[in-house]
């Protein structure tokens, strides 16, 4: 099967997601980001890219770029053969360290460039790694708020001017709470969605005073409105809100028709 051609982004930016070979780990230590930093920084001094975010986990990365499509390819290319050859050499060990060619998704305006850039900030929040995003170091947040050591000086005075050049600006908006969903590993994906539909049932519970879940399954007036819930609020399939729920899925689907 042919390889579908990467969409052009109308802003230049794009996000970039890569994830280590068989679900492993791309970074053991700190010295292997520090180096696969050094990788990428390399590609922008050879100024195929800006770099305008970043956040390194452990088992994959994630990167806000601007950049031609065409740099952009040999850019992530250059990078990952690179640290591949260090990663494997001082492992000693041999193969694929990243899976597959990366993952991107193209930013189609200023006010998702933002919200693509608190979320992948949030990454170790998120994964309860950290309280806060300042807390981490291998994210671009500290460079917003400090010195700037990957990302571009024209880039952070570009971002930062969104918020009228204001860190506690900056960093409140970090703080907001973001329902929307980005590029990212499916089963951290899956894990989300799970989560964001405990978070729905547990505020019906609180807006309607319910205490436990055998109270919605005796009153259908409750069932359909916590079911219409997740059905518009959360992307959880029609099988994941009934195991939710502990209701067959046909119960769920009869519902979804009558909302439709």
């Amino acid at each position: 099967m042919p390889r579908q051609a990467r969409n052009f982004s109308p802003t230049g930016y794009y996000h970039v997601m890569m994830r280590g070979n068989n679900r492993e780990n791309i970074f053991n230590r700190n010295e292997q980001k520090a180096d696969f930093l050094n990788c990428i920084i390399k590609q922008e001094e050879d100024l195929l890219i800006d770099i305008a975010a970043y956040c390194l986990m452990d088992n994959h990365v994630h990167i806000v770029i601007k950049a031609e499509l065409s740099d952009l390819a040999k850019a992530i290319k250059s990078t990952n053969i690179k640290y591949a050859m260090k990663f494997n050499f001082c492992g000693d060990r041999v193969g694929h360290v990243f899976q597959d060619r990366y993952k991107s998704e193209i930013i189609t305006d200023e006010k998702y460039l933002l919200q693509v850039i608190r979320y992948i900030h949030n990454n170790p929040v998120k994964a309860k790694m950290v309280k806060s995003c300042s807390d981490y170091q291998w994210s671009s947040y500290n460079e917003y708020m400090n010195e700037n050591l990957t990302i571009g000086t024209q880039q952070k005075d570009f971002i930062l001017g969104y918020f009228s050049n204001s860190l506690s600006q900056f960093a409140e908006f970090h703080k907001q709470y973001d329902i929307n969903e980005y590029l990212e590993i499916d089963e951290d994906l899956q894990k989300s969605r799970l989560e964001r539909g405990q978070e729905i049932i547990s505020k019906y519970f609180e807006e309607t005073g319910l205490i436990d879940r055998k109270q919605v399954l005796k009153n259908p007036a409750y069932l359909e409105g916590i079911t219409n819930k997740l059905l518009q609020e959360s992307k959880l399939s029609h099988s994941q809100i009934s195991n939710l729920l502990g209701v067959s899925k046909s119960t769920v689907h009869r519902i979804n028709l009558r909302v439709e």
